[in-house]
């Protein structure tokens, strides 16, 4: 079995995450640099291998080979060691499988014990039995070496008890074993030995980890500074410190760990540990993405995505996007996808989008399974939504926990289902929506308020639904807002004004955004004075430019306003133009309104008989206004034969549709 990609990444080596160098005469890469030469070839070695893992600086793999390879030109196994791994898996330079056979082979050959395991992982699948010797052979003299001098081959032996690499325990872990020989290794001051204890105990004793993370941090392991400085800052699994979790950020951004400048970047968005500062973050994450590292990049595109802390930039979000999802960054994947899907500062692609974010979920970003889903169920496919959403929730994505609550609660299968596996089972659905508001679904903490309100499986509970309400509208959910501000308006004007302007805000950043369905219900809010002073004109405004990017039913909402002079003077040329344009693509409502511009003559000549076909084409789609014009026309005898029997039915249909006026 071979190490684990993860691992590997995780740790910043090449191959053998735990064949790790004895210091040797120099203390940091640069130092050890200056020190390498034809007769000092472990200096080469040692700066090689600290720019590989980041001790004392930024991972530089490219640099690393380079100096490996001059650290195995002038005789040194364990270069030819690390070089070989280089090739093996194409860090810092090109995969050359037959090379790194070579390299191992002349390494295994000097007796490096380390060179003899790789050798014999890599040729397994080739000749198992040869394999299986060449392991032992290295396994021995790892475990002899380990034995004479503690240190770095104690933490390679972990490494592999932990992985059943060649016959240990005849290929099963032992955690007990690969415990003892971290911490013997890290006792002997191997600084990613410490790391690698760290993450080994992190779960089952958070504590301890905090410890050992600390020491290898304090010897230079940057890799190590950002898990303990992360962990101080959320609290992982140890009294939070946030000021001193943001220290341990800034020395490794410091040291020039990339990593380090992200995660403080995104305490710098949060404001945990620090004011929050959206500026400041760009900087940070752009200098961590500048040397390459994926979480930068993709947090830097979801800045420029957003406007916040720099200039709303769509085409630099998408580039940013993409350079990390090349660098594996599984969520910048699921964000370029969706751009591309939706037509968000690229040329609508829905094959490229599907493609991204169904790779990004089977990589483990839940929100792209979410927003898969999404595109699922708006295609038809409500089953394929539902194992999607699962998937995502399952994965830790909150909003695909709501969005499967919503399928349980609406009956939707997933492929497999049957009948009350899942769809029946309500209980289901309420805990879903709890959990993802727990878990920071805005939409499930609206959700589950609605749950309480309706008292959907559960004893309603005015209180509990506004308590989840309140919290969708801390989280950001506009609708939990605009359900609050309903609700305690009446009773405390001060306190709906209070909601109306959260999410007023709310809406607005949006619509800046390009959310034209928010452009739209802003324009209502200003429309209607909901928690701002009326203002008709700039109602106008943001319902033309919804229509101009398209929203059929904002040119009719403007073309209202313009056609009735409400607030504003009538333009009667521009609310026909905006009526028929509408009307063009299909909106209802906007032909039945083109009835009063033919019956008036209002920005047309008048046209009766068109007036009448409008009118009666909006009745019929069940539109009161269309009923209530089609009224006033058989009532006055205009365009049609007076029948008063007719109008007063049309009156009563109009009232049926809403028009309270009417119901006479």
């Amino acid at each position: 079995m071979r190490p684990s990609a993860v691992l590997l990444a995780l740790l910043g080596l090449a191959s053998l995450a735990g064949c790790k160098p004895e210091i040797g005469p120099c203390d940091d890469p640069v130092s050890c640099e200056r020190a390498c030469s034809s007769t000092s070839p472990h200096a080469c070695f040692v700066a090689g291998h600290m720019y590989a893992v980041g001790i004392g600086g930024r991972r530089q793999p490219d640099r690393a080979a380079t100096l490996f390879e001059r650290a195995c030109t002038a005789g040194d196994p364990s270069g030819c060691t690390y070089l070989a791994s280089s090739y093996e898996f194409g860090v810092g330079v090109d995969v050359d499988r037959a090379k790194a056979k070579r390299l191992y082979e002349s390494a295994c050959n000097s007796g490096q014990g380390r060179a003899c395991v790789g050798l014999g992982m890599l040729i397994e699948a080739d000749d198992p039995k040869l394999a299986k010797l060449v392991m032992e052979r290295g396994l021995e003299r790892l475990t002899a070496s380990c034995r004479a001098e503690p240190g770095a081959d104690c933490g390679a032996l972990a490494l592999l008890h932990t992985q059943g690499i060649g016959g240990l325990g005849e290929g099963t872990p032992d955690r007990g074993k690969s415990e003892r020989l971290y911490a013997i290794a890290c006792d002997a001051g191997d600084v990613e030995s410490c790391g690698s204890l760290a993450e080994f105990v992190r779960d089952d004793d958070p504590q301890r980890a905090a410890g050992y993370y600390n020491r290898a941090c304090k010897g230079g392991y940057l890799y190590a500074c950002v898990r303990h400085g992360v962990d101080l800052l959320l609290g992982g699994g140890v009294p939070a410190d946030p000021p001193a979790g943001v220290e341990r950020l800034r020395l490794a951004c410091d040291a020039g760990e990339p990593r380090g400048c992200a995660m403080l970047g995104t305490a710098y968005v949060s404001g945990i540990g620090v004011e929050v500062d959206e500026r400041a973050a760009v900087d940070l994450y752009d200098q961590g993405c500048q040397v390459g590292d994926g979480y930068a990049c993709g947090s830097l595109g979801l800045l420029y995505s957003l406007g916040a802390g720099v200039e709303r930039d769509l085409s630099r979000a998408g580039a940013l996007f993409a350079k990390a999802c090349e660098a594996d960054d599984a969520a910048a994947c699921g964000n370029l996808g969706w751009m591309h899907l939706r037509g968000i500062g690229f040329a609508r692609d829905r094959d490229g989008g599907v493609s991204l974010l169904g790779d990004a979920c089977e990589s483990g970003d839940g929100r792209s399974c979410y927003r898969l889903g999404l595109h699922t169920a708006e295609s038809g496919d409500e089953g394929g939504a539902s194992n999607l959403w699962r998937r995502g929730c399952e994965l830790g994505s909150p909003d695909a926990c709501t969005a499967l609550s919503v399928s349980f609660i609406d009956g939707e299968l997933g492929e497999g289902d049957h009948p009350g596996d899942h769809a029946g089972d309500q209980q289901l659905a309420v805990e879903l929506a709890r959990y993802g508001c727990q878990e920071g679904s805005a939409e499930g903490c609206t959700l589950a308020g609605q749950i309480f309100a309706l008292g959907w499986n559960v004893d309603p509970s005015r209180t509990t639904a506004e308590a989840y309400f309140r919290y969708a509208c801390e989280l950001g959910d506009v609708n939990g807002c605009e359900v609050l501000a309903s609700w305690l308006g009446d009773a405390d004007p001060a306190v709906g004004a209070e909601h109306w302007a959260r999410a007023r805000s709310l809406r607005e950043r949006r619509c800046r955004a390009g959310a034209t369905e928010d452009c739209i219900v802003l324009g209502a809010y200003f429309l209607r004075g909901l928690g701002v002073d009326k203002d008709v004109g700039r109602a106008v405004e943001l319902y033309g430019q919804a229509c101009d990017a398209g929203a059929t039913t904002a040119c009719t909402a403007r073309a209202q306003i313009l056609m009735t002079g409400t607030g504003i003077e009538p333009d009667y040329d521009d609310a026909f133009r905006l009526f028929s344009r509408a009307c063009a693509a299909n909106d209802e409502l906007a032909c039945a309104w083109l009835g009063l511009a033919y019956h008036r003559g209002r920005g047309v000549e008048a046209d009766l008989s068109k007036a009448v076909e409008s009118y009666t084409r909006g009745c019929e789609q069940g539109y009161a206004f269309g009923c209530i014009g089609m009224g006033k026309l058989h009532e006055t005898g205009t365009g049609v034969k007076q029948n008063k029997r007719a109008a007063k039915q049309l009156f009563a249909r109009a009232c049926e549709l809403g028009a309270r006026d009417y119901c006479r």
